[in-house]
């Protein structure tokens, strides 16, 4: 049976594990789901929802003298279930752990899809010096090249690792550590899954050792709120209108992401759009859908991000569209406006 919270190899009765080796750290294990536990049903002919918290550490050897391990089973979904309402219940809960508990570092097993953004929040959200790190697979549990428990082995040892601490959330996949802000998804099946958007990871894994190659950035922190306002995001693409931003508009949207192209531009019908919402008092935030670069005001053309900017809107920097939602979410939340707001976004020194 498991038992949430209880250490590995002491209070859960038929544990696969041994005690801890005296003085280890102790890392919390947060089971959210996603396809690391997942296994193959073949009469459906796909991967589903099978393991719990306790079934994932059981996959890796000798865990027990990395950490004094604890498990939590929080839920066990596809990454695509996640919602804004998971997200706050997940940092209120990580936050109940770090209070309660003596605590050196706490994993999320998370799927991939979204933990990006999962990821992000909880680095806006949670203070403090406690390590936090998701990890996930890319191949099921069931698969006799299951990437799971070693990607798990890894967030453990970072997670109880001294030199982790103060460095936020992380992400770690295939032996590479991404911080919450750069991470992002870059491969749909290859096991090196993740990428730091401008090139640079955080650090990776070798031979059991951790390497921080570089500092995070400092962290921007907003409160954690009862409630999301709803915020959706826009894409723009040749021949694009304003069909999408009027149904975000009529379903409740109090503000917008773009997925702009380039440096941040979008067309004249989506500008007008855009222009029109900005009146109606309605945040509006441009990112871009390219991959790597920074999203800035260049051009003047109308649509251009000069234009934009001149309109209102706010540049998202470094952010890709699905985590200019999540800070717009939080900081509509906490009533940033104007240039408390457009600081959040465009002020890159933190």
């Amino acid at each position: 049976m498991l038992v949430p919270g209880a250490p590995l190899g002491h209070s859960v009765p038929g544990a696969p594990l041994g005690h801890s080796v005296p003085g280890a750290p102790h890392v919390y294990i947060v089971a959210t789901g996603g396809t690391i536990a997942m296994q193959l049903d073949p009469e459906q002919g796909g991967a589903l929802p099978a393991l719990n918290g306790m079934g994932l550490i059981a996959a890796i050897p000798k865990i027990e003298h990395i950490a004094q391990l604890s498990v939590s089973e929080f839920s066990n979904i596809p990454s695509e279930h996640m919602t804004p309402e998971f997200w706050i219940r997940l940092a209120a809960h990580l936050l109940s752990i770090i209070k309660m508990e003596p605590v050196d570092g706490i994993v999320i097993t998370h799927g991939t899809d979204t933990m990006e953004e999962t990821a992000f929040f909880l680095d806006l959200t949670i203070t403090g010096a406690v390590p936090i790190v998701l990890t996930g697979a890319q191949r099921p549990a069931s698969a006799p090249d299951a990437d799971g428990p070693g990607n798990l082995r890894d967030a453990i040892r970072i997670a109880a690792d001294p030199q982790s601490r103060g460095r936020g959330v992380m992400i770690a996949m295939h032996g590479e550590i991404h911080t919450a802000r750069a991470a992002t998804k870059a491969s749909t099946e290859e096991l090196d899954a993740f990428d730091s958007r401008g090139g640079t990871d955080l650090g990776y894994v070798e031979n059991g050792e951790i390497h921080f190659t570089n500092e995070a950035l400092p962290r921007r922190h907003l409160p954690l709120p009862e409630h999301l306002p709803r915020v959706d995001i826009i894409p723009m693409y040749a021949g694009a209108d304003d069909a999408a931003l009027q149904a975000a508009l009529a379903r409740g949207s109090v503000g917008l992401v773009i997925e702009g192209v380039g440096a941040g531009n979008v067309n004249q019908a989506l500008f007008g759009a855009i222009r029109g919402a900005l009146r109606q008092g309605i945040a509006v935030v441009i990112s871009t859908r390219v991959p790597h670069g920074l999203v800035r005001p260049l051009y003047v053309y109308s649509g251009g991000g000069v234009s934009l900017r001149n309109a209102g809107a706010i540049m998202a920097g470094d952010l890709t569209p699905q985590k200019a939602r999540v800070l717009l979410m939080l900081a509509l939340a906490a009533r940033k406006t104007g240039a408390a707001l457009r600081e959040l976004f465009e002020d890159n020194s933190a």
